[in-house]
């Protein structure tokens, strides 16, 4: 980006002239005049003189009783400050039939003598775990033997889908 000279002298005489007018508006201009009282002799506040032999004028019995609050209820207030005036919180929620879960889907084994563990649904898990309503009874090196609660068994080859998986 290129600077012009025209734009550089624009700039400083603006920043001159606005230099200029706040020098003179807050310390050369001269205060304004009001009319009457001047701002030193005028009360703040306007309060009543009061003298010490004067009588109350208000009666303390006669002052209500201030609302109950229960402070174990929760707040309510009359509307919602983070909605407009057309929308609501309230939106009716559709009834969903259970559905099924999903059969597990293995993604990896990891096979040795001493140690077998699989990749089941962005899990590691091991013989005996649970994975939704299945139980890891066996590994294989290119397969996982499920159980359900029944006793139902389902083996699921590395990489397949559930539909692709084997019942046994």
């Amino acid at each position: 980006m290129t600077v012009r000279t025209s734009h550089l002298r624009l700039a400083l005489i603006a920043l001159g002239a606005a230099v200029l007018y706040n020098v003179w508006y807050f310390a050369l201009r001269p205060a304004p005049r009001l009319p009457g009282k001047t701002t030193a002799e005028s009360p703040l506040l306007a309060v009543p003189a009061i003298s010490p032999t004067a009588p109350a004028v208000l009666d303390p019995l006669a002052v209500p009783v201030p609302q109950r609050v229960e402070v174990s209820a929760p707040i309510s207030f009359a509307r919602d400050p983070f909605l407009f005036d057309d929308e609501s919180r309230r939106t009716a929620v559709p009834a969903v039939p259970p559905t099924n879960p999903a059969d597990p889907v293995v993604r990896s084994i990891l096979y040795s003598p001493d140690r077998r563990l699989a990749i089941i649904d962005g899990r590691i898990v091991g013989i005996g775990e649970q994975i939704g309503r299945y139980t890891v009874s066996e590994i294989d090196r290119d397969a996982v033997v499920f159980t359900t609660a029944a006793g139902a068994r389902l083996r699921v080859s590395v990489h397949d889908g559930p539909e692709k998986g084997q019942a046994r």
